[in-house]
């Protein structure tokens, strides 16, 4: 994404150092796409039998997927709902940027430029909420995947990453997994919000750690 697009200031030139993406984009694509599935709604669609096929990322990752997995659906649905979709104020603890962050001025139509720029393409039933969680994570997926199919291109899809991560999931996880463990101690919801709460921050982490801004050429 450009400097412009991406909301960075023209002429930050930004770099991307000791990142080996045939060992990362991969591992990560996965991950973003299992946390996507756990906090889609069940409502939609029933994940569970490919979230137990999703095994393979570590003891705490691996123990939700299952549970998850394993879960009954009409039990799934219900937490689910409980939380995320009905109330009779609006949702206890709504799932979607827009309404977490106070419909902040210009949040969607920062997320559909994301989308826009590089092609992610929404499914019908799902245009109506760009903002879900659900769909950021996915996206966060379909950056990674492209970064890792894409060498002569690989920065774009690099920073797009970071960029995203900034100003679409660290400004509001954190707060949304506070708010679900407020209102469901313990919950099944609670543990995976709380669980991709720290993914995200430990990746972000990793993330900048790769990325240096200066007008020299790459370390």
């Amino acid at each position: 994404m450009s400097s412009v697009a991406a909301g960075k200031a023209p002429g930050a030139l930004r770099h991307v150092t000791n990142r080996n993406t045939t060992e990362s984009a991969a591992s990560r694509c996965l991950c973003y796409a299992a946390f996507s599935e756990l906090l889609a709604s069940p409502h939609e669609v029933d994940l569970r039998a490919g979230l137990r096929e999703r095994v393979g990322f570590g003891e705490a990752l691996d123990a939700l997927l299952v549970e998850v997995g394993s879960a009954d659906l009409k039990q799934l649905q219900a937490e689910y709902s409980g939380l995320f979709e009905v109330g009779s104020e609006g949702p206890p603890v709504p799932i979607r940027e827009d309404l977490q962050t106070g419909q902040r001025a210009g949040t969607r139509e920062d997320v559909v430029r994301f989308y826009d720029y590089f092609g992610y393409v929404l499914d019908e039933k799902f245009a109506w909420q760009p903002d879900h969680l659900s769909l950021q994570l996915e996206f966060m997926h379909y950056l990674c995947f492209r970064e890792s199919e894409q060498a002569e291109d690989a920065l774009s899809y690099q920073l797009a990453q970071l960029d995203f991560a900034e100003r679409h999931l660290l400004s509001w996880v954190p707060g949304l997994a506070g708010q679900v463990e407020r209102h469901a101690p313990g919950s099944l919801y609670a543990r995976v919000v709380a669980a991709l709460r720290d993914f995200i921050e430990e990746d972000l982490a990793w993330q900048r750690a790769t990325v240096s801004s200066g007008d020299g050429p790459p370390a």
